[in-house]
Parts: structure tokens; C-alpha cells; sequence
């Protein structure tokens, strides 16, 4: 055994749901075919003479930047950084896909019937400078942003963050066009834009609706009202983070990588629980879409709903929404399936099938066509060796 032993180092800068998530990722690679010990610690100069006389075999860490990716990869063992806050070529990555919760995002708040759309972001952070630029992208209208430049380790921490920091991102949810819908960066930034709502007496989701990034399950239930969050594939990043490691101990020789991994849905819970439209008959089939988003319903049932004609209707909605009858019941049942996808082990046929559509042939298509990728790719599937 002591032959095959290999001794991993996994270094993280803290137990969120992010680190939680890749852990087990890496460990459900690992177990139980391959003999490996773990060494945790944080990313940072103070843990060098620790590595030093243990000697790893491989690294797997959150790096924020090259200079101390670099640091690390002069160890002379393989290095997987799971960090998305490196634009630089170069190195072996597996990294969140942070291009696609941007549009992720913006599907979802604009299926909302929002007029208006916010991003609230955190300055010197990577990743969220992606997330904006690709929620910019794919809303389609202009985008009203605050980005913090306070920049915190502990911006979960609520009751601080938001009575001595909070000012300047006050008057900005105040000026905010309303309705609007607000992604923020990441779910604490999320928690600190409700608690604030709540404390200017801010509607939300009526005024404002509120989308977090990362499901933290914890974070989003623990707000009130709850907060919907894009569903990031945590666990996968771990695991192709080790299948990488793996590869690089058996052939050190492997040109570098970068692995992007996509996010599996939005969680919808009550801070995005609103249909907006200034436009009372737009407002009311808005809802029975989502209603009866696992439903085979078609746009001439929609028309029933309503005392104009489809031709009034179909001009009014896309005058109110920006897009068709049919494309918006498209994607209700598309957000219905990417949850079902994400958090159930139903096949694709009984997915199709309860999301309204009548055949795998046909639902396939339409997830192609939207979601951009096919519902194998986007499910929530258990990662097998």
C-alpha cells in the first residue's frame, strides 16, 4: 500500500459551500480506488515549510493569483488551482464557468418580466467582473451597477457588514428603477442587498428581485424573505480537479488545461418569486406561464386566458418583455427542467414529460437550443470513476 500512497495537498481559504462542495468532489474521486492522504491548510506563505518536509505528490488549491500559483508550482509537484480570479495562460485550472452564470442569470430574471436589471459586485474579484460582463451580455438592456470596494473577508457577516458599510449601496438600491432585477456577485452580497431592502421598507421580490450566486443552502434560507441562487456544480469541479491531478502525477509532461465547468440552475425561492409587468394583462399570463410550466400548454392556450386577441396580446407582451409568448413558455419549461435536472434522478423522458413536453426528441431540442448545452450535460448527475 505504502507504494501507492499519495500524499495530496487540498488548500482552501475557508469552509463556504464553494470549498464544502469541491472537498467532497475530490474525495468521491479518491475513494475508494486510490490510495491518497490529504493535507489541508490555506493557500499562503506560512504553510511552504509545512509542504517542504511532507513533500506532496500533487496540490489542489484556491489561488488567487499568478505570482502565488506560481509560489506553489516551484514545489515541482503538479498543481490544479480551482481558482476562477486568474485570467493568465498557462497553468492546470478547473474553474466555475462564470461567462455562463452571467447568462444563467439573465434568463432567469428576465423571465421574470423585469424592465429593469442591477448587478451589485465586489471590486478586485475576478470572477465577478465575468459574471457582470455576461449578465451585461445577455440582458440586452442597459444595466445599472454598484460595485463594493470594500474589500472583506467577512462580507457574510451581516449585522456588521450592513451598519458600517452599507451608505453608498443605500442610495444605490434607492435610485434603482423599479421593478428591477438584482444579481448580485455572490450569495453574502445577496444577504446584505435583502437585509437592507428590508430595512428601507424595499419590496422584494415585488420592487426588487434579488439573485444570489452559489447556493449556499445555509446563507439562502437563513434570508428573509429566502434567496434564489445560481446553482454552481461545486462537487464536479472537485472531482475533475482530482481526475486532473491524477493525470499530471502519472505524466507531469501534460500540456496545461483549463476546464470550465458549467452551473446546474437557479434555485428559486422567494426573492425572485414575483412576475413584473406595469402591463396588467402581460403581468397576469407572466403568471400562468409559470404556473403551468409542467404543463404542454401552447400560446393559443395562453390566448384563452385572456378578453384581446392573440395579435394585441402577442404585440403587448413582447412590447412588455422583450420576447415572444412562445419563447417565454419555452423557458419555463426549460427552468422547470434545469431544477429537475439538477436535483432529481428522473430520466431525460419522465423530465420531458413533466415539464410539458411530449417527446425526449423534442425537449432535447429545445434545451439544445436554450440552455446551450443537451439535459445529459446539464443534470445534476452523481460522478462515477
Amino acid at each position: 500500500m505504502s507504494n501507492h500512497l499519495r500524499r495530496i495537498g487540498v488548500l482552501m481559504p475557508r469552509a463556504d459551500a464553494h470549498t464544502r462542495g469541491i472537498f467532497c468532489g475530490i474525495t468521491r474521486y479518491a475513494r475508494p480506488l486510490r490510495a491518497w492522504v490529504f493535507h489541508m491548510g490555506l493557500a499562503d506563505a506560512s504553510i511552504m515549510t509545512d509542504l517542504r518536509r511532507w513533500k506532496p505528490h500533487g496540490i489542489i488549491a484556491t489561488l488567487p493569483n499568478e505570482k502565488i500559483e506560481n509560489r506553489f508550482v516551484k514545489l515541482g509537484v503538479p498543481v490544479v488551482n480551482c481558482s476562477s480570479n486568474i485570467t493568465t495562460p498557462g497553468g492546470n485550472r478547473v474553474i466555475t464557468d462564470n461567462a455562463a452564470v452571467g447568462q444563467l442569470a439573465a434568463e432567469h430574471l428576465l423571465a421574470r418580466g423585469l424592465k429593469h436589471m442591477a448587478y451589485c459586485g465586489e471590486s478586485k474579484m475576478q470572477a465577478s467582473d465575468d459574471r457582470a460582463r455576461a449578465f451585461l451580455e445577455h440582458v440586452k438592456m442597459p444595466v445599472h451597477q454598484y460595485v463594493d470596494q470594500v474589500v472583506q473577508s467577512h462580507v457574510g457577516e451581516i449585522g456588521w457588514r450592513v451598519s458600517d458599510q452599507n451608505d453608498q449601496l443605500r442610495q444605490w438600491l434607492k435610485n434603482l428603477p423599479k421593478p428591477v432585477g438584482v444579481l448580485a456577485c455572490h450569495d453574502p452580497m445577496a444577504m446584505v442587498l435583502v437585509e437592507i431592502c428590508r430595512q428601507l421598507d424595499i419590496n422584494v421580490p415585488g420592487d426588487v428581485a434579488i439573485l444570489g450566486v452559489d447556493d449556499d443552502a445555509m446563507l439562502c434560507e437563513m434570508a428573509y424573505p429566502t434567496l434564489s441562487s445560481v446553482q454552481m456544480a461545486h462537487e464536479r469541479i472537485g472531482f475533475e480537479a482530482a481526475r486532473r491531478l491524477d493525470q499530471l502525477m502519472a505524466d507531469p509532461t501534460l500540456e496545461p488545461t483549463v476546464q470550465r465547468i458549467s452551473p446546474m440552475g437557479v434555485v428559486a425561492r422567494q426573492s425572485t418569486d414575483a412576475m413584473a409587468s406595469d402591463d396588467s394583462v402581460v403581468a397576469a399570463v407572466l403568471r400562468y406561464i409559470h404556473e403551468h410550466a409542467d404543463e404542454p400548454i401552447r400560446v393559443s392556450d395562453v390566448v384563452q386566458q385572456v378578453t384581446i386577441s392573440r395579435r394585441s396580446l402577442e404585440m403587448r407582451f413582447e412590447a412588455a418583455i422583450g420576447t415572444s409568448i412562445l419563447h417565454a413558455i419555452q423557458m419555463a419549461h426549460i427552468d422547470l427542467a434545469r431544477e429537475l435536472l439538477a436535483s432529481t434522478q428522473l430520466s431525460i423522458e419522465q423530465i420531458a414529460l413533466a415539464c410539458g413536453f411530449n417527446s425526449r426528441e423534442r425537449f432535447s431540442a429545445v434545451y439544445l437550443q436554450l440552455a446551450g448545452q443537451t439535459p445529459g450535460r446539464g443534470r445534476g448527475r452523481t460522478i462515477t470513476n
